[in-house]
């Protein structure tokens, strides 16, 4: 159970993450709402159009702050705390350093725990209509593929013919260069339905699909069987990866499920793979971030100057974040397995805080000597 002291803890420290959150947030609100300005310039892109693109990017940037915004909160808390001599105070009362941080690490992990199940649905949802007005205002093409539970969906166009089509795949294979049990409906410049092509495997090759065991079936005539076919497409491999989902669009509830899909229609689901661990490994992520940032204030007194101890954190987590970005990288890439990619973090984490914790220690007991 909690008591007077622990409950104090608590407020100071919840107290700091919000200061340090809108800081954080505001800093990054006007920066993307710079940077989308920067990338409509030129493109006549209404002003609250490019407001909406701020606010619907907004909640997915606020995810990569809030490692940081853990660990400079904590380190505020804490100094504030020293600055008054409460930690020397309640360290005088027999509280241990692990009792004293305690709170703070329920309280961080119960915010992890609350991102990745709450806030995350509502993020995914704003990243996915995000998305929907980067394309149609930005970059200003269509997607090219969809994915649903029954199969793949592409929609492509026949220079050739002047033909748009739209093509259906049961099964992929390749990450979609491979086609299976595929159906193609013709329709030209009008809308009007042009014609129907059956097929059993369709291969991407440069500029057209290559088509085996077909069956032809045009608007007008009869149906005709045909072993081969090479059919022109403006579709290449990558339009069709870049237009799935990206992993930050899809909920954490359906991401396993999403996964397994992709995993069955041929897709490599790597990425998909790493925003899931990451998001299941963020909690104990940020409770080890609280762990270094109390670790690294030990040995501080209110009338030392702060100076060192902020650029040693300014240090540590530019290093954090290096060692993050490589260990995605390497996640990304299959070098190692995903789920070793993101706990690695909170382990590593986990070591420099331990690391730093003694050799103060021993400072503190040589200069005692």
């Amino acid at each position: 159970m909690f008591n007077k002291i622990n409950y104090y803890i608590l407020n100071n420290f919840l107290y700091s993450f919000f200061i340090t959150f809108i800081i954080l947030a505001s800093i990054i609100f006007i920066g993307d709402f710079v940077e989308q300005f920067r990338k409509t310039a030129g493109k006549e892109v209404p002003f609250n159009i490019i407001l909406q693109l701020t606010l619907f990017n907004f909640p997915n940037l606020i995810t990569f702050t809030l490692p940081i915004t853990s660990f400079f909160s904590s380190i505020l808390a804490l100094l504030i705390m020293i600055r008054n001599s409460e930690l020397t105070v309640i360290s005088g009362m027999g509280i241990s350093n692990l009792k004293t941080i305690f709170p703070a690490l329920i309280l961080h992990f119960f915010i992890g725990i609350t991102f990745i199940t709450l806030a995350n649905p509502l993020i995914a949802a704003f990243d996915d209509r995000y998305s929907n007005l980067e394309y149609e205002y930005i970059d200003r093409v269509d997607k090219f593929a969809s994915i649903t539970k029954y199969g793949l969906w592409l929609k492509q166009d026949n220079y050739e013919t002047n033909l748009t089509s739209v093509l259906y795949a049961k099964s992929t294979e390749q990450e979609g260069r491979v086609l299976n049990s595929f159906m193609l409906l013709e329709y030209d410049d009008k809308g009007a339905f042009n014609g129907r092509i059956d097929g059993k495997r369709a291969e991407l090759k440069d500029g057209y699909w290559m088509m085996s065991a077909i069956q032809l079936t045009p608007k007008y005539g009869e149906t005709r069987f045909q072993n081969y076919l090479n059919y022109k497409t403006n579709i290449k491999p990558e339009d069709i990866s870049d237009s799935l989902s990206s992993p930050s669009s899809i909920s954490v509830w359906r991401l396993l499920t999403f996964i397994n899909f992709l995993e069955e229609l041929g897709y490599s689901a790597i990425d998909f793979k790493m925003h899931l661990y990451s998001l299941v490994s963020l909690p104990f992520f940020i409770s080890t971030l609280v762990l270094l940032a109390f670790c690294l204030v030990q040995g501080i007194k209110h009338n030392n100057k702060f100076s060192k101890i902020i650029i040693s954190s300014l240090i540590i987590i530019f290093f954090l974040y290096f060692i993050s970005n490589l260990l995605n990288a390497l996640g990304s890439t299959s070098q190692i397995h995903p789920i070793v990619a993101s706990f690695s973090m909170p382990v590593i984490t986990f070591g420099i805080a331990v690391f730093i914790y003694q050799y103060l220690e021993l400072r503190r007991k040589k200069i005692i000597r």
